[in-house]
């Protein structure tokens, strides 16, 4: 989960790219136990920044938590702490979408 491009670590530090994967993790885990039959959510957009390094070994929490529903389209706040200090903050939209859409049926 370092920074690494074409598997050559750049820093041994978590990555920005394992951070926007966490948080897109943690905002679908947030609504995913509201679905009704049938539904399901795709993800539209992730605004995050990426504020202070993690090292490997370091312990972080990503946490996601509501901001709005209007619609179709949910958003929900997400930040990112190792020991207390922030490490990112921003937000990730969802839409909620009929099932059958994604499988092609």
């Amino acid at each position: 989960m370092v920074a690494a491009f074409d598997g050559k670590t750049v820093h041994r530090v978590l990555s920005t790219f394992h951070l926007v994967y966490y948080s897109e993790y943690a905002a679908r885990k947030l609504i995913e136990p509201y679905f009704e039959d049938g539904e399901d959510a795709a993800g539209a957009e992730i605004c995050l920044r990426h504020l202070s390094p993690s090292r490997v070994g370091d312990s972080i929490e990503i946490s996601a938590s509501l901001l709005s529903i209007a619609g179709r389209k949910i958003v929900c706040e997400i930040k990112g702490t190792n020991a207390g200090r922030i490490i990112c903050e921003g937000t990730q939209t969802q839409f909620l979408i009929d099932r059958r859409e994604l499988d092609g049926n």
